[in-house]
């Protein structure tokens, strides 16, 4: 990936915890150079922490990191240094 064509997508889904009802949402932060790769990797790191039947509700990428919420920080910082970061609600 070409650090400096590479933005911060953010990619919300839904996705069964375990395997069960009901869907919970995710907020994925990705380092990605498109969307539909931001899609992916979304998808892909909500499988490594046990979600399943993801899906895709939409992605934008962040223009202006400095306005997004303080409670966002650590997924923006994780997206950053390790490619994602997962921000999951624990209600429906």
């Amino acid at each position: 990936m070409d650090e400096a064509s590479a933005g911060v997508y953010v990619v919300t889904l839904e996705a069964l915890e375990d395997g069960r009802p009901p869907a919970l949402t995710i907020l994925a932060f990705v380092k990605a150079e498109t969307e539909a790769d931001a899609e992916a990797v979304a998808v892909v790191e909500a499988g490594r922490d046990g979600f399943s039947d993801a899906r895709v509700l939409r992605t934008a990428e962040v223009i202006d990191a400095a306005a997004m919420p303080e409670d966002f920080s650590d997924a923006m910082a994780s997206a950053h240094r390790y490619g994602c970061g997962l921000i999951v609600y624990d209600e429906p």
